[in-house]
């Protein structure tokens, strides 16, 4: 039944990650191409450090710079991490309200296996789009100019990947705990959105430097990532917290009383 319910959710997500993916695809190759006309011009704006970190650093003179500023910055995050926080909050919460739920659990299947199956299906699509982000990034880099290797490209899009699996489990601890979809995606959404804006002004401000240390974005771009390579230790934490909240779901979707 864990199978079935995997494949259930395969399929309920493959049209919005096909359209994810191809959007992601479209404007990376979009920016990529606009580099070379757009990008000298723009060079480096001078821009107040907190602002410039939200946008990557808003370096436009580099291609690695201007992906960062369009791209790995905002972009990215929205739609990869954005599907995460939405599938997350409408495969458990979404269908409890819908009445689907409650028929799934008149099977023998344990409440934990088919969390966890659905948990399953959520890192699938969420992959599905990292090896997108990739192609795209590879391909924006190509007709940008190149300079960027496939190795630093790949390892930009791991990061995303595990920053959306992060944000993606606690939409779904949110979802399981309460059984509310407005709950579970706004509050996952809210959660991203000051961990975003933290990340980027504290660290202007010395005496509070240190909440960034708090925040998923630090371990997501932090390390750079695009120019630098992976980082275990970024992506060891981000791991940690995605599994830490999955099983959080999981006592959550346990302990309560699903409606029927």
């Amino acid at each position: 039944m864990t199978h079935a319910a995997l494949e259930m959710e395969l399929r309920l997500r493959s049209r919005v990650v096909m359209v994810a993916a191809a959007s992601i695809i479209a404007m990376c190759l979009t920016v990529g191409a606009l580099f070379p006309a757009l990008g000298h011009t723009f060079g480096k704006l001078n821009l107040p450090k907190g602002v410039a970190d939200l946008l990557g650093g808003a370096n436009y003179a580099t291609l690695s710079g201007w992906l960062k500023s369009e791209i790995v910055s905002i972009l990215g995050p929205v739609i990869v991490a954005g599907l995460a926080i939405t599938s997350a909050a409408a495969t458990t919460a979404g269908e409890e309200q819908d009445r689907i739920t409650a028929l799934l659990l008149a099977h023998p299947v344990p409440r934990w296996g088919l969390l966890l199956a659905k948990a399953a299906g959520i890192g699938a699509a969420t992959t599905l789009l990292g090896i997108a982000t990739f192609a795209g990034l590879l391909g924006g880099v190509a007709v940008g100019g190149g300079g960027i290797s496939a190795g630093d490209i790949a390892a930009q899009a791991v990061h995303l990947v595990f920053l959306a699996l992060a944000l993606g489990a606690l939409a779904l601890a949110i979802g399981a705990a309460t059984g509310e979809r407005t709950l579970a995606s706004a509050g996952a959404a809210a959660a991203a959105g000051l961990m975003f804006l933290v990340n980027g002004f504290a660290p202007a401000v010395q005496a509070i430097a240190w909440l960034k240390y708090l925040t998923v974005f630090h371990y997501y771009a932090g390390h750079d990532p695009l120019t630098r390579g992976v980082n275990l230790g970024d992506l060891i934490v981000l791991g940690a917290l995605t599994a830490a909240l999955v099983a959080l779901a999981v006592i959550g979707f346990q302990r309560r009383d699903i409606r029927a």
